[in-house]
Formats: structure tokens, C-alpha cells, sequence
């Protein structure tokens, strides 16, 4: 996904695990090596943060490598577990990646346009403590699931739903868990299938989802069977809006255990929705964001999210200009014709 989308990732997606605990998110892992446009580093710019399993745990001194459009770059973190580069071109391609105790770090690519982005890198947990898979995928030596079975599945509580104004526009980001908690592979009876709310555009998936997952038009479709564990799909697509509030309307094809919203606050950028239990502004990596958390919510049962303050210029004076404008051509004219046609009659006279 290119950065200029993730200003459509976007958001993707969005420091949003930095505040998992308040929440009840899970932990950095899931949003490890996701693109975070933003305003407080200029174009050109890249932060990579690289921690243990949680903000505590910074890893210093450790070898970021950056990868420009081809060509490396390493950069050591500093005391607060950052390395950063700065006046990358216009256009560049530019992914991160790193070794922390034996583990593969990576991001995903960005292209280069009118922010400047960060990243987090987290390992699975801090060191000395036990670490599990990213996903439910069988360990080595475990008997592999059998032929799939009739049953359900469920948004699990790493869910959430993303907001993010850049670039005049305003981006939607879906991050799900789709669970599927019994020991075989489920059938849901077909695909899961997310309809997009209403006017969606660009919808598209992130590239690190589930291929069982595709965006076509205003819907994604995500094939089954479903694994045991965890298949992460993750989606983003442009909200159009015609006024400071844009409303946002989804309906859920299987239970969501969860209700977790985040927005990345610019300016007066709020969220409301009567779904919403709690909701908070919080300060992270230098960035406000706005969380919201409710209850979960029943299979087919609509989520209303109102993103609201968003930056908007009335048309009205331009067309009140415009109409006056014709006005004047209008008269103009008019009194051409005018002078026109008494001149003819006298010299007919």
C-alpha cells in the first residue's frame, strides 16, 4: 500500500495498540510495521520505533535498516528506541526492518508524498517472557486441523475501526479479527462479506491480509473456510464527505465482540456515536488520538459513527459569486442589445 493511501493507511491504520491496555486491544504486535502519516515530522521523513512487547520496553542500540527505493540504510535507535531518516524524495519507496533477539522485524513500504510517517516494530513480548505465534497456526509436531465443519465465526476483540483526515480527504481503515475459536477449520455455510457503507471509494485490502480476503467495488468479500485461530484482514477505503461531519454506517456479518474506534486528531476532529460507552483523547508518540470503546455488537446490527469537525469551506459564497457574476453578463448583454436595437430604430426613423 502506497503512503499517499495510507494518508489511507490507513489507518491505516495509526498508533492505535500504544493505548491497548485502557482498551482492552491486544498487544503492539498488531500494529507492528503499520504506516502512521503524520504531521509532526516533515515530508521526507521516517521515525521507526522498536520495542519488546510494549512501550516500556524501548530497544536501544539495536540496527534499523532502511530500504529506499533499492538502497540501504542502517541507523542505530537511539535511548527512546528510535532511528530515524530525513529528506527522502518525493516518489521514493521506502521500507524498515530489524533483528530484535533473533526475530525478523519489518514494515510495510510507503511511498513517499506529503507527511512524514511512523512506525512501530514490537516483538512478540519482552525478553525473558514467554512468546506465542502472531497467529493461531499450528505448532511444529501438532496434528493438522481436519476437513472443515459447519459453524460460526466472530469479530474478536483485536477488531477496530480506524479514522484518518490527510490530504483533504478522509480515510476508513478496518482492521478485524476474524476468530474462529473451535479446533477445525469452520464453513460459514459461504464468504464473509463486509458491504461497505454508502459511497465508499478505493476500497482495497492491506497487504499483509489474508488472501482469502478481496475488495471488489463497495463490498470485501473474505472466502472461507476459516482456520482455527485467527485470520487479520485488514481494510481501507476513502469516506467522501460535503460538510464537517461525515457519517459513517456498517453493518456487521458476524458478531463483533468489541467495539474499538480510533481517530488520529486534527484540529477539531471528534467522534460520536450513541454506541460508543467511553471516549477519550490520549497523547501518543507526540500524536493525539481519539478512542472510543463500546459493547459488542449482534450480527447484523448497524454501527453509526459520526466523525465530526472535520475541515470543510461552504460553497454557498462561490455560488452566490457565480450567480452574481451571471447577473452582471446577463445585464451586460442585455443592455447591449438595448443599444443595439435604439440605434436601429433611429435611423430608421
Amino acid at each position: 500500500m502506497t503512503g499517499r493511501i495510507l494518508g489511507a493507511i490507513a489507518g491505516v491504520f495509526l498508533f492505535a495498540n500504544a493505548i491497548a491496555a485502557q482498551v482492552n486491544t491486544p498487544d503492539l504486535r498488531q500494529m507492528s510495521g503499520v504506516p502512521l502519516p503524520t504531521s509532526d515530522l516533515p515530508a521526507g521523513s521516517i521515525s521507526v520505533r522498536v520495542v519488546r512487547g510494549s512501550f516500556a520496553n524501548n530497544v536501544t542500540d539495536a540496527t534499523v535498516t532502511f530500504d529506499v527505493s533499492g538502497k540501504t540504510t542502517e541507523v542505530r535507535t537511539d535511548a527512546a528506541g528510535r532511528a530515524e531518516i530525513k529528506g527522502l524524495a518525493s516518489g521514493a519507496r521506502v521500507k524498515a526492518s530489524a533483528v530484535v533477539d533473533g526475530e525478523r522485524l519489518e514494515t510495510q513500504e510507503v511511498t513517499i508524498g506529503q507527511s512524514g510517517y511512523r512506525f512501530i516494530l514490537s516483538t512478540s513480548a519482552p525478553a525473558g517472557a514467554p512468546s506465542g505465534p502472531a497467529s493461531a497456526a499450528p505448532s511444529p509436531g501438532a496434528a493438522t486441523p481436519g476437513p472443515a465443519v459447519s459453524g460460526p465465526v466472530v469479530l474478536g476483540p483485536e477488531s477496530r475501526v480506524i479514522a484518518q483526515f490527510s490530504d483533504d480527504k478522509l480515510f476508513i481503515f478496518y482492521v478485524l479479527s476474524i476468530l474462529n475459536s473451535s479446533s477445525s477449520p469452520v464453513d460459514i455455510g459461504g464468504p464473509l462479506t463486509f458491504e461497505l457503507p454508502q459511497g465508499a471509494l478505493g476500497a482495497a485490502t492491506v497487504e499483509d491480509s489474508s488472501p482469502q480476503a478481496t475488495a471488489n467495488g463497495p463490498r470485501v468479500v473474505v472466502r472461507g473456510p476459516f482456520q482455527p485461530g485467527t485470520t487479520r484482514v485488514t481494510v481501507r477505503f476513502e469516506l467522501p464527505y460535503s460538510g464537517p461531519v461525515a457519517r459513517l454506517e456498517q453493518k456487521w456479518p458476524a458478531p463483533l465482540q468489541q467495539l474499538i474506534v480510533f481517530a488520529l486528531k486534527t484540529g477539531s476532529l471528534d467522534l460520536r456515536s450513541p454506541q460508543l460507552s467511553g471516549q477519550r483523547v490520549v497523547t501518543e508518540q507526540g500524536q493525539l488520538l481519539v478512542v472510543g470503546s463500546g459493547p459488542g455488537m449482534a450480527v447484523g446490527e448497524t454501527l453509526t459513527l459520526d466523525i465530526t469537525g472535520l475541515p470543510y469551506q461552504a460553497r454557498w459564497p462561490r455560488y452566490v459569486a457565480l450567480s452574481a457574476a451571471g447577473v452582471i453578463v446577463f445585464a451586460g448583454l442585455w443592455a447591449g442589445l438595448f443599444a443595439t436595437g435604439s440605434r436601429s430604430r433611429g435611423r430608421a426613423a
